[in-house]
């Protein structure tokens, strides 16, 4: 029988996943709306802080093509614990659009609720 933290880790990092596909659809705003904590931030190269406390304003900010990607690969994915209710995604992009490469680190945040599921509470992208 697994440990409950191998449990938990992959449950984390399929939310982790679910969260790249979402970000890099065509149209991430409802996905991405569905998995964040209400007062969640995100933070993205060049672009302010976005957050669904606004949510006309997190509609906006991720429209179409917001962080379309021809290909993308995540590497090194790794899940760390704050205990049992909380976890921290760490992991490389790879991605390109085009001729253009993107290369970031990003980190999310997530806290699981008394119901069991995992919700976003923070995610950032740094350029590297």
């Amino acid at each position: 029988m697994p440990a409950m933290n191998d449990w938990l880790r992959e449950d984390l990092l399929g939310k982790e996943h679910d969260l790249c596909t979402a970000i890099t659809s065509a149209n991430p705003a409802p996905a991405v709306l569905k998995m964040c904590a209400p007062d969640a931030a995100l933070m993205f190269p060049k672009m302010e802080i976005i957050s669904p406390e606004d949510e006309d304003a997190f509609m906006d900010a991720m429209q179409p093509p917001f962080h379309r990607f021809d290909h993308f690969e995540t590497e090194d994915m790794r899940a760390h614990f704050i205990g049992l209710m909380g976890g921290v995604v760490t992991y490389k992009i790879r991605a390109t659009r085009g001729k253009e490469k993107y290369r970031a680190t990003a980190s999310s945040t997530w806290n699981q609720g008394a119901d069991g599921e995992w919700l976003l509470v923070a995610h950032s992208e740094t350029l590297i």
